[in-house]
């Protein structure tokens, strides 16, 4: 059950090239949230220094690990290794805190990203002449009165950009398109969409708050043990490609 009242909640996603932290209050309550301090990085590898980066950006709040009430993490889809990470450090804090964890789909994060209200086609490049994508209606995203919201339309799913158009992306024109997966494959949008499209390496901290934000007031929220990656096709390591090289992640705070 989600705690009523004011709670600290730190949220991270290394599912794209972009990776971002960020940490704030949430009151459902009160309707209201304020995102404290963050981090996004569009390093290579970037997923490698998250752990440091959470205890700077926890140090920038103002807080200590024992502060928050949830730890939610960007569970994907997006590219495994760094998915991987992601939700192993999320996991490894909450198991450490006494904590539930919070899984936060990235496609939203990266909708929410677009700072656009009204409907989102979200696209990460998904290789092999894929695209990852999720329709999402977004309300309340400029911080201004009420918590912010980033609804599912629909299901998410791997598939050609043209297939994920016609399924997912009927004529609208407030519609807009963001993502990793605008540029590799812009010639495959219709000019309707194209003319507004936004490429982005992956979430910012900003929409990937405001996701969290609106997954923690939908109650979204789980046992550390039940959280796992969404990669909506076979990672390399479940078809005995590339096993997994990094261990279960144990908390550092505790």
């Amino acid at each position: 059950m989600r705690p009523s009242g004011p709670c600290w909640i730190l949220t991270l996603d290394a599912s794209t090239p972009r990776s971002a932290i960020a940490v704030g209050r949430v009151d459902v309550d009160a309707g209201t949230h304020a995102r404290v301090a963050s981090d996004d990085e569009a390093a290579e590898q970037a997923s490698a220094q998250l752990m440091p980066r959470v205890e700077r950006v926890l140090a920038r709040a103002g807080i200590t690990p024992r502060a928050l009430a949830a730890v939610a993490c960007g569970r994907g889809p997006g590219t495994f290794t760094g998915t991987r990470v992601a939700v192993a450090s999320a996991k490894g804090l909450a198991y450490g805190l006494g904590v539930p964890v919070v899984g936060v789909s990235t496609l939203a994060a990266v909708a929410a990203s677009a700072e656009h209200e009204g409907p989102v086609l979200a696209l990460l490049d998904a290789r092999k002449g894929e695209v990852y994508g999720g329709r999402f209606e977004c309300a309340r995203l400029d911080g201004g009165e009420g918590l912010p919201r980033v609804s599912a339309v629909g299901d998410e799913r791997v598939a050609p950009l043209a297939t994920l158009v016609e399924a997912l992306a009927p004529r609208s024109p407030t519609l807009r398109v963001v993502g990793s997966g605008v540029e590799p494959y812009r010639d495959a949008l219709p000019p309707s969409l194209l003319a507004t499209a936004r490429s982005l390496p992956g979430p910012t901290s900003a929409g990937l708050w405001a996701a969290t934000v609106d997954a923690w007031a939908n109650g979204r929220l789980e046992d550390p043990a039940a959280l796992e990656a969404v990669y909506l096709r076979q990672s390399y390591a479940e078809i005995g490609i590339h096993p997994p090289k990094r261990p279960f992640v144990k908390s550092p705070f505790v």
